[in-house]
């Protein structure tokens, strides 16, 4: 009896330091190595959203954009996922970007006349020749261009 306690407490705790390794994968500091440099010329607001999607998997983050400002978009993933898209939408629905309809580009530079909230969604495709249990961060963050 002795022996599978021990053995189901190492079991756990192992389990707890793989869980541990992915999620500090999705820290604040890979965002900052891997993803903030990409949005550059424009300046990142200081945002991070940022989650751990299996593929298949979806994202969906509201954000608000002040008029008068020119904004890029940037949805960063780790290379363990394939196939990442995301699309843009107002509060209504009404689709205002697709990222397949634009050779799958990983950003969005766009200016809003307006102040208003959009909808941003991520997808995790499935990778090519996967079995579908891949997993990676993946953070969507905004610049801005100062005037």
């Amino acid at each position: 009896m002795k022996t599978s306690t021990k053995a189901i407490f190492l079991s756990l705790v192992f389990s707890l330091a793989v869980t541990s390794d992915v999620v500090s994968q999705c820290s604040k500091t890979w965002v900052r190595k891997k993803c903030v440099p990409k949005v550059s010329p424009f300046i990142h607001n200081g945002q991070m959203n940022t989650t751990l999607l299996k593929e298949g998997g979806k994202m969906e983050s509201i954000m608000t954009f002040y008029s008068g400002q020119d904004y890029r978009i940037l949805v960063c993933s780790e290379e363990t996922l394939e196939n990442v898209s995301f699309v843009v939408s107002d509060m209504t629905g009404k689709m205002l970007y697709d990222s397949k309809a634009h050779n799958n580009t990983d950003f969005w530079d766009f200016k809003v006349k307006t102040t208003t909230e959009m909808k941003v969604e991520v997808f995790a495709g499935t990778n090519e020749g996967g079995n579908g249990a891949a997993t990676g961060c993946v953070s969507v963050l905004v610049g801005f261009k100062s005037k």
